[in-house]
């Protein structure tokens, strides 16, 4: 306790110190703040529909730090913080080419799409520092500046350090994740505005010292005996997987006239997946790995996967019509530690967008991409302010490490053709003053030539059909300071290949609290959120490979969860405590995200965060 009393006294102390910094100057008013410092993206430079937002000041997302908590636990992980994930719903893959196929650390990588790209007034900094119980923490640094009037220059940092959950061989240190990622981005436009180039470059260093999940030794699955978290065994000591990349981006545009802009983008990725195992035991690691290859007293497995793209296209604006036609190039190549051979392809694709924007916040957009052979894209979307629906007809072809694979414990040769995916979402927006906001909502995936692993954690393609609904409902609710918010999908599996989608029926999660502003300038939201999945038998993880598997061994238990906190803001500095799984031993002393790894024990979180702009 003395602990936690002195963590949050040392908060205390820079949480006022970069309120006063901002207050206090020679006119003793705020000068530069949130207002005006503005960012965009890319993809609205790009589209011809340039839109600039303000910094974020809001609390409702201040309390959120874990990856999968900030994407409302739409995805599955193993228990901690950085350790691989994947979507709790199935989503189509937005590359219609062939991709690597080893998503499970990409969240941590930043993509090209997802930089921001500033103007500022004055320098803006923000800091974010996060200490959370069992030695898990994070350290986040964003830098933007103006040059000149026309020229901003920033860079971002990350780092997280997470300890194991289940079975560290001692209290603080042994680590379950390290993770680095820097990134650095520049955005210029020419005085007469005719000429704009966005560059960035990126590179991320994930490491995950893996478990392997809890080692059970009992004939019947007994799920009170898995949660003894530091005192339970683990399948692995010397496991290590990881992913390293770096991106290069560049985009520019030159503009004749409204109605004929020329564009262009170059990309260039260079990723590295590992996994290695410097000590494998006969009597315990080695009946995890199931099978070996060419090394019994170790393993080093890596995939190598590497890209340059150009993209050449004309766009232009005609009163409320926008239009884009290009052309893509992508020269690829793969490689496995012990394939016999590096697999190198080129790829060419032709695509086309338009957007019709007839009265302000009604737009429609649409799309076609097509990849020479007999792969494709076509997508729509509406969007106005009483509704939102999105249509999507894709086959995109199978991803490299699916079709040719050779590591120490795995090894596969196959000939998959290409997965097929229809696709129609829709939202409602129905709002009662400022009571009460609803959006029920619904989607329908058709997919057919599925490509997953199966139960021998081997890639596989099925030959059927299976039909997803997804329907739910989006709702906010305010009565004075008191407010509730909540999520529910349900969904309904038919066809054929329904079995191969493993998703829970009831997914739900629910955000109770209060919010105010105390003593004129202290900015408070205190509540308890919720989240529940019913009972499913979840997709289990292969370290070795990083790919999420059928299994029909382990029916994750439904189970929910509760998390206190509070956030409070003075002027551009935010302070939160947390205390997750407040719930634990209530119900059941745990739960799983996914067979033989346990979410987040109950423990205690506090972060803070400052901007500064001068």
């Amino acid at each position: 306790m003395r602990k936690v009393i002195y963590l949050i006294s040392i908060y205390l102390g820079l949480f006022s110190s970069a309120a006063l910094a901002q207050v206090i100057d020679d006119s003793t008013e705020l000068v530069y703040g949130p207002e005006t410092t503005q960012y965009t993206f890319e993809k609205y430079i790009k589209n011809n529909n340039i839109t600039y937002f303000n910094i974020d000041t809001l609390l409702k997302t201040n309390h959120l730090w874990d990856p999968v908590a900030i994407e409302r636990y739409y995805y599955q992980n193993l228990g901690t913080v950085g350790t691989g994930q994947q979507p709790v719903f199935y989503q189509p893959n937005e590359i219609i080419g062939q991709d690597l196929g080893m998503h499970a650390f990409d969240y941590y990588a930043k993509t090209p799409d997802e930089f921001r790209y500033f103007d500022t007034k004055s320098p803006f900094t923000n800091m974010r520092s996060v200490i959370g119980g069992n030695y898990r923490a994070y350290l986040g640094i964003d830098f933007s500046r103006n040059v000149t009037e026309n020229w901003n220059v920033g860079f971002n940092f990350n780092r997280w350090t997470i300890d194991k959950q289940i079975g560290p061989l001692q209290s603080r240190g042994d680590l379950n994740v390290l993770s680095h990622s820097y990134d650095l981005f520049t955005d210029y436009t020419t005085p007469n505005g005719k000429y704009r180039v966005l560059a960035n470059f990126a590179r991320t260093y994930h490491r995950v010292y893996e478990t392997g999940g809890i080692k059970d030794t009992t004939s019947v699955l007994a799920f009170e005996e898995l949660f003894d978290y530091e005192d339970e065994d683990i399948n692995l000591r010397n496991g290590e997987a990881g992913m390293l990349r770096q991106q290069y981006h560049v985009y520019h545009e030159y503009k004749l006239r409204d109605l004929v802009q020329i564009y262009h983008t170059y990309d260039f990725t260079n990723q590295l997946n590992q996994f290695s195992d410097t000590d494998v035991d006969a009597d315990t690691d080695q009946p995890f790995f199931d099978k070996t290859y060419v090394r019994t007293d170790s393993t080093g497995d890596l995939a190598h996967y590497a890209y340059h793209q150009n993209e050449l296209g004309l766009k232009g604006s005609l009163g409320a019509i926008f239009y884009r036609i290009y052309a893509k190039r992508k020269d690829i190549r793969y490689a496995a530690k012990y394939l016999p051979q590096i697999y190198a392809t080129s790829e060419n694709y032709a695509g086309a967008y338009a957007r019709f924007s007839p009265i302000e916040n009604w737009d429609l957009g649409a799309g076609a991409e097509y990849l020479q052979g007999n792969n494709y894209k076509l997508y729509a979307k509406l969007e106005t302010p009483y509704f939102d629906a999105e249509a999507l007809s894709q086959q995109n072809a199978p991803s490299f490490f699916y079709q040719n694979y050779f590591g120490n414990h795995d090894f596969w040769r196959n000939n998959f053709g290409s997965e097929n995916v229809q696709e129609l979402k829709g939202k409602a927006k129905v709002a009662i003053k400022d009571y009460l906001f609803l959006a029920p909502k619904a989607s329908i995936q058709v997919i057919s030539n599925y490509l997953y692993f199966n139960e021998a954690q081997l890639p596989t393609q099925a030959s059927g059909v299976a039909t997803l609904i997804n329907p739910g409902v989006e709702w906010k609710t305010r009565l004075g300071n008191y407010h509730l918010d909540g999520d529910y999908v349900y969904t309904i599996k038919s066809g054929s290949d329904a079995d191969l989608f493993r998703m829970p029926e009831h997914f739900f999660t629910a955000d109770l609290y209060y919010e105010a502003v105390w003593l004129k300038s202290l900015g408070v939201r205190i509540g308890l959120e919720g989240h529940y999945k019913s009972a499913y038998f979840a997709d289990g993880y292969d370290p070795v490979t990083q790919q999420f598997y059928l299994q029909n061994s382990f029916e994750v238990p439904g189970y929910i969860f509760a998390d206190v906190y509070a956030s409070f803001r003075f002027n551009t500095a935010k302070l939160f405590l947390k205390y997750r799984h407040v719930n634990q031993g209530l119900i059941a002393d745990g739960y799983f995200t996914t067979p033989y790894y346990t979410g987040q024990q109950s423990v205690f979180d506090l972060g803070v965060s400052w901007s500064f702009f001068d």
